[in-house]
């Protein structure tokens, strides 16, 4: 993987990204429950060896205590292009939005693993601007 991040918007066209406002770590709201929808922009290399095989994905996102908001897995099979010559690098973007309802302050972990391998831990918090009642 050489990149994953939070972002508010990314999109991918002609081998780059376009990427705004990257890096997200906080989320201030008015309160709480609050829906927030950052996108998860990753790059996911790939060597000839791993070309045809299947890879799996998966997206996790908890709350410090161990809350889990939300989960989701890709299916990944890297083909290169057999119309386009020998590249540099083989590579395939994956843009995702993480829609979460957040019930309370804290610091959330966005847990992104391929193959059950953990490859990189994203964390950011949120905070409430009204006080808790």
């Amino acid at each position: 993987m050489t990149f994953a991040v939070l972002c508010s918007h990314a999109i991918y066209r002609d081998g780059l990204f376009s990427i705004l406002e990257a890096g997200l770590e906080s989320f201030t709201v008015d309160g709480y429950p609050s829906l927030i929808a950052p996108t998860l922009a990753v790059k996911l290399d790939f060597v000839p060896a791993d070309f045809g095989e299947a890879s799996t994905l998966r997206v996790t996102v908890e709350h410090e205590d161990g809350e889990r908001l939300s989960e989701v897995g890709f299916a990944i099979t890297y083909n290169p292009p057999i119309t386009e010559p020998s590249a540099l690098t083989y590579f395939t973007a994956l843009i995702h939005s993480l829609p979460l309802q957040l019930r309370r302050d804290g610091t959330y972990q966005v847990n992104i693993s391929l193959n059950a391998e953990t490859e990189r831990p994203i964390r950011f918090q949120a905070m409430s601007r009204l006080p808790a009642v």
